[in-house]
């Protein structure tokens, strides 16, 4: 794995075969033969937490990476393809599914930005023939899922009621417009209530077009990967360009399906990117320091909107109490569940991120709030590990333990379409 900044020797910490593994990037010293706390990292119980999403969660495969200031520790294990077999290694690419919406929100705040949109902007004021009838929808509204727009997503695979219907439903070719005219067909939400809606982002997708006269694969390009340095990442709306390097698979009791058919234009703007963990995190660091939009709109990003259904809710963003009793208050980001992978990327302030994703996403209830949890926990115990002096373990009631934390708000959202 190639490092963005190197402090010093990388350290590989050996495991047995299959078992989860981590790559130390900036640690001066450590034994290579045998786990290792560095630096305050507690890197055994992180092994042990990927370890459980491989048994107890069921997933095929995992890749995640924590980043502290300069400092990163990397872990996988599992397979990134059956059969043949091949492991997964530090650096793979996944579907990051709804993680995308917050580079579509960079989008339409940088417009904003630019005084050409405000958050008022409404659909009638960049094309009314968009959707006839709600030309006055805001796209404060739209980016918060508080329109009342409904989604098309579950309706698309909501007649599925076995694997091979799932599959079929979700491997066909879309176009945006079909998606909105899929989402025109269902009775419209309660406006100014959160209702999570897959159909706004892709709405947001096509005012982005017609705005600028670009695609939003090339604004995502140009204004967000190249300017963050995700150099791995790809808005794909094409099965293959590029297939992502940890193969989908769907968890269920009696088999595990393969997703590989899955056509990535029914996600479009609300879910089409593929990523590594590591850039997600570039992405945080880039958004935090204020590199993509100024820190005030970052600020606006980040300010609930609505109570998300027990989850603060902003603009593509939402937040999560931090496991810190000083400090940054807040835990930003998102999660993103597509049909055979889940991803949750956070980040604390600044300089600290965590991104963790599995492929093999559960489809029962038990598999699925495990892998559900397990992330979760993966992510608190390594922020919390970076609280500082002073502050781990101290003020317990003000710092968020994970029984406090919400769902996933993008796998509550897609449900489970089959049983």
């Amino acid at each position: 794995m190639t490092a963005s900044v190197a402090l010093g020797p990388l350290a590989v910490v050996t495991a047995p075969a299959g078992a989860a593994h981590a790559v130390v990037e900036g640690a001066r010293s450590a034994p290579a033969t045998a786990p290792a706390d560095t630096a305050g990292m507690p890197v055994r119980k992180l092994e042990r937490l990927v370890q459980r999403l491989r048994t107890e969660g069921k997933a095929v495969a995992v890749t995640a990476e924590v980043r502290r200031g300069a400092r990163t520790w990397a872990f996988d294990a599992g397979q990134a393809q059956r059969g043949p077999a091949r492991p997964a290694e530090p650096g793979s690419t996944f579907r990051a599914a709804s993680l995308t919406k917050q580079l579509v929100s960079v989008l339409a705040l940088q417009l904003v930005d630019q005084g050409r949109w405000t958050l008022d902007t409404a659909i009638g004021d960049v094309d009314p023939a968009l959707w006839p009838g709600r030309e006055s929808v805001t796209l404060r509204e739209l980016l918060s899922h508080t329109s009342g727009m409904p989604d098309y997503l579950p309706a698309v695979v909501g007649s599925a009621t076995t694997g091979p219907q799932l599959v079929d439903a979700v491997s066909k070719r879309w176009t945006d417009r079909r998606i909105i005219a899929a989402g025109q067909s269902l009775p419209w939400g309660e406006p100014g209530v959160f209702g999570y809606s897959n159909t706004g982002y892709v709405v947001i997708g096509q005012m982005l077009e017609r705005a600028t006269g670009s695609s939003v694969r090339d604004l995502v390009a140009k204004r967000v990967l190249r300017p963050a340095g995700m150099t791995a990442s790809t808005f794909a709306l094409r099965r293959n360009q590029p297939a992502p390097g940890l193969h989908e698979y769907a968890r269920f009791p009696a088999r595990t399906l393969d997703l590989g058919t899955f056509e990535p234009s029914l996600f479009s703007s609300a879910g089409a990117l593929v990523s590594t963990a590591g850039d997600l995190n570039r992405f945080r660091r880039a958004l935090e320091r204020g590199e993509l939009i100024p820190r005030r709109l970052v600020r606006v990003m980040q300010e609930p909107v609505s109570d998300g259904g027990g989850l603060p809710y902003a603009l593509g963003s939402y937040r999560l109490p931090s496991p810190c009793a000083t400090g940054p208050g807040w835990v930003q980001g998102h999660d993103g569940a597509s049909f055979g992978t889940l991803t949750f990327s956070v980040g604390l302030g600044r300089n600290r991120q965590v991104t963790i994703a599995l492929t093999g996403r559960g489809y029962t209830e038990d598999t699925a709030l495990s892998q559900a949890k397990l992330v979760q926990k993966f992510a608190y115990t390594a922020l919390d590990a970076t609280c500082g002096d002073g502050t781990k373990g101290g003020a317990r009631d003000e710092r968020a333990t994970l029984a406090q934390l919400p769902g996933l708000v993008d796998l509550t959202a897609a449900g489970t379409p089959v049983g």
